[in-house]
Protein backbone atom coordinates (compact mmCIF):
# COMPACT_ATOMS: atom_id res chain seq x y z
CA UNK A 1 0.00 0.00 0.00
CA UNK A 2 1.19 3.42 -0.85
CA UNK A 3 0.56 6.52 0.81
CA UNK A 4 1.19 8.88 -2.13
CA UNK A 5 1.28 7.46 -5.67
CA UNK A 6 4.29 7.47 -7.48
CA UNK A 7 5.22 10.38 -9.69
CA UNK A 8 4.36 10.47 -13.79
CA UNK A 9 7.71 10.34 -15.60
CA UNK A 10 7.21 11.36 -19.26
CA UNK A 11 10.12 10.67 -21.40
CA UNK A 12 11.16 13.26 -24.44
CA UNK A 13 9.32 10.93 -26.79
CA UNK A 14 6.71 8.72 -25.06
CA UNK A 15 3.93 10.63 -26.25
CA UNK A 16 0.33 9.34 -25.33
CA UNK A 17 0.39 5.89 -23.66
CA UNK A 18 -2.55 4.03 -22.99
CA UNK A 19 -1.15 3.47 -19.18
CA UNK A 20 -0.31 7.72 -18.67
CA UNK A 21 -3.02 9.12 -20.70
CA UNK A 22 -5.68 7.99 -18.66
CA UNK A 23 -7.65 10.56 -19.52
CA UNK A 24 -7.98 9.88 -23.48
CA UNK A 25 -6.25 13.28 -24.29
CA UNK A 26 -4.47 11.67 -27.34
CA UNK A 27 -7.42 12.60 -29.86
CA UNK A 28 -6.92 16.51 -28.74
CA UNK A 29 -2.98 16.03 -28.97
CA UNK A 30 -3.29 14.88 -32.27
CA UNK A 31 -5.82 17.81 -33.51
CA UNK A 32 -3.81 19.95 -31.87
CA UNK A 33 -0.45 18.48 -33.84
CA UNK A 34 -2.85 18.68 -37.09
CA UNK A 35 -3.06 22.91 -36.26
CA UNK A 36 0.48 23.28 -36.09
CA UNK A 37 1.35 21.38 -38.89
CA UNK A 38 -1.43 23.27 -41.35
CA UNK A 39 -0.87 26.71 -40.16
CA UNK A 40 1.90 28.54 -41.73
CA UNK A 41 1.26 31.82 -40.37
CA UNK A 42 3.00 32.65 -36.47
CA UNK A 43 0.27 31.46 -34.19
CA UNK A 44 -0.01 31.50 -30.31
CA UNK A 45 -2.08 28.69 -28.89
CA UNK A 46 -3.49 28.15 -25.26
CA UNK A 47 -4.09 24.87 -23.95
CA UNK A 48 -6.52 26.49 -21.18
CA UNK A 49 -7.28 24.47 -17.87
CA UNK A 50 -7.24 25.53 -14.18
CA UNK A 51 -4.56 24.56 -11.93
CA UNK A 52 -3.93 20.86 -11.22
CA UNK A 53 -6.11 20.26 -14.21
CA UNK A 54 -3.23 17.86 -15.58
CA UNK A 55 -1.90 20.35 -18.55
CA UNK A 56 1.71 20.09 -17.93
CA UNK A 57 0.95 16.00 -18.09
CA UNK A 58 -0.94 16.41 -21.64
CA UNK A 59 1.89 19.22 -22.77
CA UNK A 60 4.69 16.93 -22.20
CA UNK A 61 2.64 13.38 -23.83
CA UNK A 62 1.75 16.12 -27.07
CA UNK A 63 5.55 17.06 -27.06
CA UNK A 64 6.55 13.34 -27.07
CA UNK A 65 4.15 12.48 -29.91
CA UNK A 66 5.80 15.82 -31.98
CA UNK A 67 9.02 14.45 -31.88
CA UNK A 68 8.31 11.19 -32.61
CA UNK A 69 6.74 13.13 -35.81
CA UNK A 70 9.56 15.18 -36.70
CA UNK A 71 9.04 18.15 -35.52
CA UNK A 72 11.75 20.38 -33.88
CA UNK A 73 10.22 20.94 -30.15
CA UNK A 74 11.13 23.15 -27.01
CA UNK A 75 9.57 22.60 -23.70
CA UNK A 76 10.31 25.60 -21.26
CA UNK A 77 9.06 25.24 -17.60
CA UNK A 78 7.90 29.37 -17.27
CA UNK A 79 7.51 29.41 -13.22
CA UNK A 80 11.07 27.64 -12.93
CA UNK A 81 12.73 30.40 -15.20
CA UNK A 82 10.88 33.52 -14.03
CA UNK A 83 14.04 34.74 -12.04
CA UNK A 84 15.13 35.91 -15.79
CA UNK A 85 15.97 39.14 -16.12
CA UNK A 86 14.27 39.27 -19.69
CA UNK A 87 12.43 36.90 -21.28
CA UNK A 88 14.12 37.58 -24.39
CA UNK A 89 16.84 35.78 -23.01
CA UNK A 90 15.26 33.06 -21.44
CA UNK A 91 12.97 32.23 -24.90
CA UNK A 92 16.47 32.70 -27.04
CA UNK A 93 18.78 30.52 -25.12
CA UNK A 94 16.59 27.72 -25.33
CA UNK A 95 16.08 27.80 -29.03
CA UNK A 96 19.74 27.99 -28.89
CA UNK A 97 20.08 25.12 -26.64
CA UNK A 98 18.28 22.91 -29.44
CA UNK A 99 20.61 24.03 -32.08
CA UNK A 100 23.43 22.37 -29.96
CA UNK A 101 21.47 19.64 -29.30
CA UNK A 102 20.78 18.50 -32.64
CA UNK A 103 24.52 19.87 -33.75
CA UNK A 104 23.18 22.58 -35.98
CA UNK A 105 24.65 25.27 -33.79
CA UNK A 106 28.36 25.38 -35.68
CA UNK A 107 26.32 25.69 -39.54
CA UNK A 108 26.08 29.29 -40.67
CA UNK A 109 22.26 29.07 -39.82
CA UNK A 110 23.21 28.08 -36.39
CA UNK A 111 25.78 30.56 -36.40
CA UNK A 112 23.83 33.40 -37.52
CA UNK A 113 20.92 32.60 -35.47
CA UNK A 114 23.64 32.69 -32.44
CA UNK A 115 25.38 36.18 -33.68
CA UNK A 116 22.02 37.92 -34.09
CA UNK A 117 20.51 36.72 -31.00
CA UNK A 118 23.54 38.51 -29.00
CA UNK A 119 22.71 41.65 -31.10
CA UNK A 120 19.26 41.81 -30.57
CA UNK A 121 20.03 40.82 -26.48
CA UNK A 122 21.85 43.59 -25.85
CA UNK A 123 19.68 45.99 -27.81
CA UNK A 124 16.80 44.85 -25.88
CA UNK A 125 19.05 45.03 -22.26
CA UNK A 126 20.21 48.58 -23.33
CA UNK A 127 16.87 49.31 -23.81
CA UNK A 128 15.61 48.16 -20.24
CA UNK A 129 19.07 48.43 -18.48
CA UNK A 130 19.38 49.13 -14.49
CA UNK A 131 22.32 50.58 -13.16
CA UNK A 132 24.57 47.91 -11.57
CA UNK A 133 23.58 44.84 -14.24
CA UNK A 134 26.03 41.95 -13.98
CA UNK A 135 27.18 39.39 -16.37
CA UNK A 136 24.15 36.95 -14.51
CA UNK A 137 21.85 38.97 -16.19
CA UNK A 138 22.09 36.63 -18.78
CA UNK A 139 23.24 33.37 -16.96
CA UNK A 140 20.26 31.92 -18.80
CA UNK A 141 22.33 31.74 -21.93
CA UNK A 142 24.62 28.83 -22.07
CA UNK A 143 26.45 30.22 -25.27
CA UNK A 144 29.61 31.52 -24.45
CA UNK A 145 29.14 34.46 -26.94
CA UNK A 146 26.12 35.36 -24.75
CA UNK A 147 28.30 35.36 -21.73
CA UNK A 148 30.15 37.78 -23.14
CA UNK A 149 27.33 40.35 -24.26
CA UNK A 150 26.29 40.18 -20.85
CA UNK A 151 29.87 41.64 -19.91
CA UNK A 152 30.03 44.18 -22.74
CA UNK A 153 26.61 45.77 -21.55
CA UNK A 154 28.04 45.94 -17.60
CA UNK A 155 30.94 47.52 -18.50
CA UNK A 156 29.08 50.24 -20.64
CA UNK A 157 26.45 49.97 -17.22
CA UNK A 158 29.37 50.80 -14.59
CA UNK A 159 31.38 53.48 -17.13
CA UNK A 160 27.98 55.87 -17.16
CA UNK A 161 26.69 55.65 -13.70
CA UNK A 162 26.15 59.29 -13.96
CA UNK A 163 24.37 59.39 -17.42
CA UNK A 164 20.91 59.16 -18.30
CA UNK A 165 19.98 55.59 -19.04
CA UNK A 166 18.46 56.87 -22.91
CA UNK A 167 22.13 57.24 -23.66
CA UNK A 168 22.82 53.56 -23.36
CA UNK A 169 20.57 52.80 -26.69
CA UNK A 170 21.50 52.93 -30.18
CA UNK A 171 20.72 54.76 -33.04
CA UNK A 172 16.67 53.59 -34.01
CA UNK A 173 18.00 52.23 -37.15
CA UNK A 174 20.43 50.12 -35.70
CA UNK A 175 18.29 48.77 -33.08
CA UNK A 176 15.82 47.63 -35.96
CA UNK A 177 18.68 46.38 -37.57
CA UNK A 178 19.67 44.02 -35.01
CA UNK A 179 16.42 42.57 -34.23
CA UNK A 180 15.09 41.91 -37.56
CA UNK A 181 18.15 40.20 -38.43
CA UNK A 182 17.27 38.06 -35.41
CA UNK A 183 14.11 37.74 -36.83
CA UNK A 184 15.38 36.31 -40.13
CA UNK A 185 17.87 34.59 -38.69
CA UNK A 186 14.46 32.57 -36.71
CA UNK A 187 12.63 32.06 -39.86
CA UNK A 188 15.59 29.63 -41.32
CA UNK A 189 15.74 27.78 -38.01
CA UNK A 190 12.62 25.39 -38.87
CA UNK A 191 14.16 23.82 -42.50
CA UNK A 192 17.24 23.60 -40.31
CA UNK A 193 16.05 21.46 -36.93
CA UNK A 194 13.12 19.93 -38.92
CA UNK A 195 13.86 16.22 -39.34
CA UNK A 196 13.43 15.60 -43.15
CA UNK A 197 11.00 12.72 -42.58
CA UNK A 198 9.18 11.53 -39.75
CA UNK A 199 10.14 8.48 -37.35
CA UNK A 200 7.19 6.59 -38.11
CA UNK A 201 7.32 6.55 -41.75
CA UNK A 202 4.62 9.38 -42.66
CA UNK A 203 5.35 11.03 -45.68
CA UNK A 204 5.26 14.33 -44.86
CA UNK A 205 6.19 17.18 -46.24
CA UNK A 206 9.55 19.33 -44.75
CA UNK A 207 10.38 21.48 -42.74
CA UNK A 208 7.78 20.97 -39.95
CA UNK A 209 7.63 24.20 -38.28
CA UNK A 210 9.68 24.85 -34.39
CA UNK A 211 7.36 24.05 -31.20
CA UNK A 212 7.87 26.00 -28.33
CA UNK A 213 6.27 25.00 -25.34
CA UNK A 214 5.93 27.31 -22.41
CA UNK A 215 4.19 25.53 -19.36
CA UNK A 216 3.29 27.03 -15.90
CA UNK A 217 2.90 30.46 -17.47
CA UNK A 218 -0.05 31.15 -14.86
CA UNK A 219 2.25 30.33 -12.12
CA UNK A 220 4.93 33.14 -12.86
CA UNK A 221 5.49 36.76 -11.23
CA UNK A 222 2.91 38.45 -13.23
CA UNK A 223 5.13 40.88 -14.90
CA UNK A 224 7.56 37.75 -16.46
CA UNK A 225 4.33 36.50 -17.18
CA UNK A 226 3.33 39.36 -19.61
CA UNK A 227 6.77 40.31 -20.46
CA UNK A 228 6.69 36.64 -21.82
CA UNK A 229 3.59 36.96 -23.82
CA UNK A 230 5.12 40.52 -25.12
CA UNK A 231 8.53 39.33 -26.15
CA UNK A 232 6.93 36.78 -28.43
CA UNK A 233 4.54 38.97 -30.25
CA UNK A 234 7.15 41.03 -31.02
CA UNK A 235 10.80 39.21 -31.54
CA UNK A 236 9.90 35.93 -31.77
CA UNK A 237 6.41 36.09 -34.20
CA UNK A 238 7.91 34.57 -37.58
CA UNK A 239 6.56 32.42 -40.48
CA UNK A 240 6.90 28.43 -39.14
CA UNK A 241 7.55 28.84 -35.54
CA UNK A 242 3.96 28.80 -33.39
CA UNK A 243 3.94 28.94 -29.34
CA UNK A 244 2.03 26.86 -27.23
CA UNK A 245 1.39 28.16 -23.56
CA UNK A 246 -0.03 25.67 -21.00
CA UNK A 247 -2.24 28.38 -18.08
CA UNK A 248 -5.30 28.73 -16.83
CA UNK A 249 -6.38 31.86 -18.40
CA UNK A 250 -8.74 33.27 -15.44
CA UNK A 251 -5.41 33.41 -13.42
CA UNK A 252 -3.11 35.42 -16.86
CA UNK A 253 -5.94 37.67 -16.93
CA UNK A 254 -5.61 38.00 -13.05
CA UNK A 255 -1.91 39.17 -13.74
CA UNK A 256 -3.27 41.70 -16.46
CA UNK A 257 -5.13 43.11 -13.68
CA UNK A 258 -1.86 43.15 -11.27
CA UNK A 259 0.34 44.61 -13.92
CA UNK A 260 -1.60 47.20 -15.12
CA UNK A 261 -4.53 47.92 -12.63
CA UNK A 262 -8.01 47.10 -12.68
CA UNK A 263 -9.21 49.64 -15.61
CA UNK A 264 -8.07 47.38 -17.92
CA UNK A 265 -9.99 45.28 -20.44
CA UNK A 266 -7.62 41.92 -19.17
CA UNK A 267 -9.73 39.73 -22.02
CA UNK A 268 -8.88 42.21 -24.49
CA UNK A 269 -5.63 42.62 -23.77
CA UNK A 270 -4.52 39.07 -24.06
CA UNK A 271 -6.45 38.48 -27.07
CA UNK A 272 -3.68 40.65 -28.58
CA UNK A 273 -1.13 37.88 -28.40
CA UNK A 274 -3.80 34.53 -28.21
CA UNK A 275 -4.83 33.50 -31.79
CA UNK A 276 -6.53 30.17 -30.73
CA UNK A 277 -7.43 27.84 -27.15
CA UNK A 278 -7.99 24.76 -26.25
CA UNK A 279 -9.53 24.28 -23.85
CA UNK A 280 -8.68 20.81 -21.09
CA UNK A 281 -12.61 20.79 -19.96
CA UNK A 282 -14.94 17.35 -19.63
CA UNK A 283 -17.73 17.02 -21.62
CA UNK A 284 -18.30 13.77 -20.74
CA UNK A 285 -21.85 12.79 -20.53
CA UNK A 286 -21.43 9.51 -18.38
CA UNK A 287 -20.01 9.34 -15.41
CA UNK A 288 -17.51 6.61 -16.27
CA UNK A 289 -16.37 8.84 -18.94
CA UNK A 290 -15.73 11.70 -16.66
CA UNK A 291 -11.84 12.94 -15.37
CA UNK A 292 -13.01 13.06 -12.00
CA UNK A 293 -14.46 9.23 -11.99
CA UNK A 294 -10.89 8.26 -14.10
CA UNK A 295 -8.71 10.08 -11.64
CA UNK A 296 -9.85 8.18 -8.86
CA UNK A 297 -9.92 4.98 -10.19
CA UNK A 298 -6.25 5.71 -11.40
CA UNK A 299 -5.45 7.37 -7.81
CA UNK A 300 -7.05 3.77 -5.79
CA UNK A 301 -4.92 1.66 -8.70
CA UNK A 302 -1.92 3.45 -8.02
CA UNK A 303 -2.03 4.31 -3.92
CA UNK A 304 -2.24 -0.14 -3.68
CA UNK A 305 -4.83 0.08 -0.72
CA UNK A 306 -5.35 -3.55 0.78
CA UNK A 307 -7.75 -5.90 -0.68
CA UNK A 308 -9.40 -6.16 2.40
CA UNK A 309 -9.90 -2.46 2.71
CA UNK A 310 -11.84 -2.67 -1.17
CA UNK A 311 -14.98 -2.22 -0.27
CA UNK A 312 -15.01 0.37 2.66
CA UNK A 313 -12.22 2.21 0.10
CA UNK A 314 -14.59 2.29 -2.64
CA UNK A 315 -17.54 3.92 -0.34
CA UNK A 316 -15.39 6.97 1.03
CA UNK A 317 -14.43 7.48 -2.34
CA UNK A 318 -17.93 7.83 -4.11
CA UNK A 319 -18.95 10.34 -1.54
CA UNK A 320 -14.96 12.11 -2.78
CA UNK A 321 -16.23 11.42 -6.54
CA UNK A 322 -19.50 12.87 -5.72
CA UNK A 323 -18.00 16.56 -3.93
CA UNK A 324 -15.05 16.69 -6.35
CA UNK A 325 -17.28 17.22 -9.68
CA UNK A 326 -19.91 19.19 -7.04
CA UNK A 327 -17.07 21.37 -6.20
CA UNK A 328 -15.54 21.38 -9.23
CA UNK A 329 -12.09 20.40 -7.76
CA UNK A 330 -8.50 20.18 -9.27
CA UNK A 331 -6.77 16.53 -9.80
CA UNK A 332 -4.11 17.99 -7.58
CA UNK A 333 -6.72 18.65 -4.58
CA UNK A 334 -8.17 15.14 -5.31
CA UNK A 335 -5.04 13.88 -5.13
CA UNK A 336 -4.10 15.29 -1.69
CA UNK A 337 -7.60 13.98 -0.68
CA UNK A 338 -7.16 10.39 -1.72
CA UNK A 339 -3.70 10.79 -0.23
CA UNK A 340 -5.90 11.55 3.51
CA UNK A 341 -7.74 8.30 2.69
CA UNK A 342 -4.86 6.36 2.72
CA UNK A 343 -3.13 7.41 5.42
CA UNK A 344 -6.64 6.21 7.62
CA UNK A 345 -6.72 3.03 5.94
CA UNK A 346 -2.30 2.17 6.29
CA UNK A 347 -2.57 3.15 9.78
CA UNK A 348 -6.27 1.25 11.08
CA UNK A 349 -7.60 -2.27 10.84
CA UNK A 350 -10.57 -3.61 9.54
CA UNK A 351 -11.93 -3.89 12.87
CA UNK A 352 -11.70 0.01 13.51
CA UNK A 353 -14.65 1.77 13.27
CA UNK A 354 -14.61 3.49 9.91
CA UNK A 355 -17.74 4.51 8.52
CA UNK A 356 -17.20 5.71 4.83
CA UNK A 357 -19.76 8.42 4.47
CA UNK A 358 -17.66 10.22 6.91
CA UNK A 359 -14.11 9.16 5.96
CA UNK A 360 -14.53 10.61 2.44
CA UNK A 361 -16.02 13.69 3.74
CA UNK A 362 -13.64 14.45 6.36
CA UNK A 363 -10.67 13.81 3.89
CA UNK A 364 -12.40 16.42 1.20
CA UNK A 365 -13.10 19.06 4.32
CA UNK A 366 -9.19 18.21 5.54
CA UNK A 367 -7.91 19.93 2.15
CA UNK A 368 -10.81 22.40 0.47
CA UNK A 369 -12.14 23.43 4.06
CA UNK A 370 -9.50 23.43 6.92
CA UNK A 371 -11.50 25.72 9.24
CA UNK A 372 -14.68 23.48 9.06
CA UNK A 373 -12.31 20.54 9.72
CA UNK A 374 -10.58 21.89 12.87
CA UNK A 375 -14.57 22.58 14.14
CA UNK A 376 -15.03 18.44 13.51
CA UNK A 377 -11.79 18.07 15.65
CA UNK A 378 -13.89 20.21 18.37
CA UNK A 379 -16.95 18.31 18.21
CA UNK A 380 -18.49 21.67 17.00
CA UNK A 381 -19.41 20.92 13.02
CA UNK A 382 -23.13 21.30 12.22
CA UNK A 383 -25.23 19.65 9.70
CA UNK A 384 -26.07 22.77 8.17
CA UNK A 385 -22.18 23.90 7.88
CA UNK A 386 -21.57 19.93 6.33
CA UNK A 387 -24.59 20.16 4.05
CA UNK A 388 -23.07 23.19 2.57
CA UNK A 389 -19.53 22.63 2.49
CA UNK A 390 -20.31 18.89 0.64
CA UNK A 391 -23.59 19.65 -1.38
CA UNK A 392 -25.46 17.29 0.31
CA UNK A 393 -28.65 18.66 -1.15
CA UNK A 394 -27.42 19.97 -4.81
CA UNK A 395 -30.07 19.28 -7.07
CA UNK A 396 -28.70 16.75 -10.02
CA UNK A 397 -29.18 13.92 -12.31
CA UNK A 398 -30.16 10.70 -10.38
CA UNK A 399 -26.85 8.78 -12.11
CA UNK A 400 -25.13 11.71 -10.26
CA UNK A 401 -26.58 12.44 -6.82
CA UNK A 402 -25.55 11.01 -3.64
CA UNK A 403 -27.13 7.90 -1.92
CA UNK A 404 -29.35 8.97 1.38
CA UNK A 405 -27.06 6.52 3.42
CA UNK A 406 -24.37 9.16 2.59
CA UNK A 407 -26.34 11.92 4.09
CA UNK A 408 -27.84 10.37 6.83
CA UNK A 409 -24.96 9.34 7.94
CA UNK A 410 -24.06 12.59 8.28
CA UNK A 411 -27.26 13.78 9.79
CA UNK A 412 -26.94 10.95 12.45
CA UNK A 413 -23.61 12.75 13.10
CA UNK A 414 -24.15 16.50 13.53
CA UNK A 415 -27.45 16.91 13.19
CA UNK A 416 -29.28 18.16 16.73
CA UNK A 417 -32.91 17.80 15.17
CA UNK A 418 -32.38 14.54 13.71
CA UNK A 419 -35.54 12.01 14.42
CA UNK A 420 -35.38 9.27 16.76
CA UNK A 421 -35.95 6.54 14.45
CA UNK A 422 -33.11 7.73 12.21
CA UNK A 423 -31.30 8.10 15.30
CA UNK A 424 -31.55 4.08 16.60
CA UNK A 425 -31.45 2.95 13.12
CA UNK A 426 -27.80 4.22 12.86
CA UNK A 427 -26.94 4.50 16.92
CA UNK A 428 -27.05 0.48 16.73
CA UNK A 429 -23.76 0.15 15.07
CA UNK A 430 -21.91 2.22 17.91
CA UNK A 431 -22.35 -0.38 20.26
CA UNK A 432 -19.88 -2.57 19.43
CA UNK A 433 -17.33 -0.07 18.85
CA UNK A 434 -17.94 1.68 22.27
CA UNK A 435 -19.40 4.84 21.18
CA UNK A 436 -22.10 6.46 23.60
CA UNK A 437 -22.65 9.34 21.83
CA UNK A 438 -23.50 10.27 18.09
CA UNK A 439 -21.59 13.69 18.39
CA UNK A 440 -18.34 12.11 19.20
CA UNK A 441 -17.84 9.60 15.97
CA UNK A 442 -16.77 12.87 14.21
CA UNK A 443 -14.02 13.87 16.34
CA UNK A 444 -13.35 10.01 16.58
CA UNK A 445 -13.11 9.97 12.79
CA UNK A 446 -10.61 13.02 12.92
CA UNK A 447 -8.24 11.34 15.03
CA UNK A 448 -7.41 8.83 12.23
CA UNK A 449 -6.58 11.23 10.39
CA UNK A 450 -4.03 13.24 12.83
CA UNK A 451 -2.35 9.59 13.47
CA UNK A 452 0.40 10.71 11.12
CA UNK A 453 1.77 14.40 10.05
CA UNK A 454 0.00 15.01 6.85
CA UNK A 455 2.88 15.30 3.88
CA UNK A 456 1.10 18.00 1.12
CA UNK A 457 1.15 17.14 -2.31
CA UNK A 458 2.79 19.23 -4.80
Amino acid sequence: MRLFPPPLEIGDEEGFTPEKDIFGRAQLGLSLQNVVYSVRDPTVIAVDGQWGSGKTTFLKMWAGELRKAGFPVVYFDAFENDYAEDAFLAIASEIIALAEEKRKDKTPKGERLIKSAVGAGKVLLRSSLKLGVKAATLGAIGSADLEEAANDIASEASELVDKHLGELLTKQREQKDALQGFRDALTELPSLLSDQSSKTGADVPSPKPLIFIIDELDRCRPTFALEILERVKHFFSVANVHFVLGAHLDQLRNSVIVAYGSNIDAQTYLQKFIHLTFYLADRARYRHERTVTKFVDHLERALEFRPGDREQVNSATRIVRYIAEQRNLSLRSIERIMSGLAVVFATTSETVFRPPPILGGLSVLKVIEPELYNKAKRGKLTYEEVRKALDLDAQVDEQDRIGDWYIDWWRFCTDAELDQAKIQEFGRSLLRYGIDDRFDVVPFVVEMFDVVAFVRVT
